[in-house]
């Protein structure tokens, strides 16, 4: 069992009961569900589930990657990408923060 965070503006309907956005349910983790997770749209907040689901599949933790490119303001950065996307995005963005976007290295 895990338990599920409506991130949305709108309700959504789980077995039949109506979950306002922030609301939480309890449920078996599915393949719907899982794809609700990475649209951004529902959050495993607990669960047996949830490890593997804030991980790359290789046991790495997306979230502090996740947080790194939304800091250095990579476009569209989230949870859904792999953990090899967001290190690339990441090193490109740290490059061009460091030689200020022209090729030229910053002084330090």
């Amino acid at each position: 069992m895990a338990t599920y965070k409506n991130k949305s503006t709108a309700a959504h309907v789980h077995e039949g009961k109506v979950v306002a956005p922030g609301g939480t349910f309890d449920a078996q983790p599915s393949k719907n569900l899982g794809k609700l997770v990475k649209a951004e749209l529902l959050e495993l907040v607990s669960g047996a589930s949830s490890a593997q689901a804030s991980t790359g599949g290789d046991g790495e933790d997306k979230a502090p990657l996740v947080a790194r490119a939304k800091e250095l303001g990579v476009p569209n950065a989230g949870a859904n990408w792999g953990v090899e996307k967001l290190k690339e995005a990441i090193a490109e963005a740290e490059k061009k923060a460091s030689t200020g976007g022209d090729g030229e290295q910053k002084d330090a």
